[in-house]
């Protein structure tokens, strides 16, 4: 059995646990209850010699989040991951690769606890299509009190039996960061956390002059193109690409993101209905507190605040959402 100090279960948990005031375990059939008590060291130290295999709630008890995970299940999610990966290092964002059981996270650590609405308007737009990313939720609310969890890494799955490393990539090939569960423990002691930027504004409404986020490139617009924003608009599923910023019920109801109109800046009961419109239509969602809609494009202009035309820039040079 291998020695865990608390020096290096420290280390680990300032990376990788969210709520310590609660967390959920895993079932013999891979779903995760909830169990109802605080996450303690004695709690930690059995998932990592494989007793109990537990998960941990990213938005803490503060309504903050530590540390951000892309989510594969395809079986190319290492590969995968690896280019969102070398996407992020380009724009001096450091995260590590971690196996599991269908593919891979990538975790993104931060120095400092930061607002989870922030950390997806800063992340998202790195997430490929496919992907799942955490936290989901902009905000823990009286309907979403505790928000998603991810399973915390180096336990046992209890459906496959297996631990997952973190790897890198070296000589051709994925290769664990270290050879034991100590030496992996003490990596984290070395792992970069990140500053989140604070230069990511939320977009103001009625600002006459309003700050724009650069989290990306922009170039000029193409005057050769031959697309309109109709076209775009139409060309994607507006239920699946909002549904990556908001977490949606079956109804396509979600708590709305644009929180300069709501109490506080939280929706904290959903307002935001998301739909497939009807042609020739383009409005796809309407916020019920707010009682505005618009198109897609309306939707990620709102969210990144932007204008259209630096969106639209933003479009015909290859960005996704």
């Amino acid at each position: 059995m291998v020695v865990v100090t608390k020096q290096l279960l420290d280390a680990f948990i300032a990376c990788c646990v969210g709520r310590r005031d609660e967390y959920a375990y895993q079932r013999s059939d891979g779903r995760y209850a909830r169990a109802g008590c605080p996450l303690t060291y004695d709690v930690v130290y059995r998932h990592l010699q494989g007793v109990q295999t537990i998960g941990s709630y990213l938005i803490d008890e503060h309504g903050l989040c530590r540390f951000a995970v892309f989510d594969s299940d395809a079986s190319s999610g290492l590969v995968d991951l690896l280019q969102v990966q070398s996407q992020l290092a380009g724009v001096g964002v450091p995260s590590y690769l971690e196996q599991s059981r269908r593919g891979a996270h990538l975790r993104v650590f931060f120095r400092d606890p930061a607002s989870p609405a922030l950390v997806c308007r800063w992340l998202l737009p790195f997430c490929p299509d496919g992907v799942e990313f955490y936290p989901k939720q902009n905000a823990l609310s009286e309907r979403v009190p505790l928000g998603s969890l991810v399973r915390l890494p180096l336990g046992v799955h209890r459906v496959t039996g297996e631990c997952y490393p973190f790897v890198a990539w070296s000589h051709g090939q994925f290769v664990p960061v270290a050879a034991s569960l100590a030496d992996m423990l003490a990596w984290f002691s070395t792992v970069l956390r990140v500053p989140v930027p604070a230069s990511i504004p939320l977009p103001v409404a009625d600002q006459a002059t309003p700050t724009t986020p650069r989290t990306i490139p922009f170039t000029s617009v193409p005057s050769e193109t031959t697309l309109t924003i109709r076209d775009w608009c139409r060309q994607h599923d507006p239920v699946a690409m909002i549904g990556r910023y908001v977490a949606l019920d079956q109804k396509g109801m979600g708590c709305c993101p644009f929180g300069w109109h709501h109490n506080d800046g939280v929706d904290a009961h959903p307002s935001l209905w998301v739909y497939r419109p009807s042609y020739p239509d383009l409005c796809c969602w309407y916020c019920h507190a707010w009682k505005q809609g618009g198109s897609l494009f309306d939707f990620f202009r709102y969210y990144y605040g932007l204008s259209a035309r630096e969106l639209w820039s933003h479009i015909l040079a290859g960005g996704h959402f």
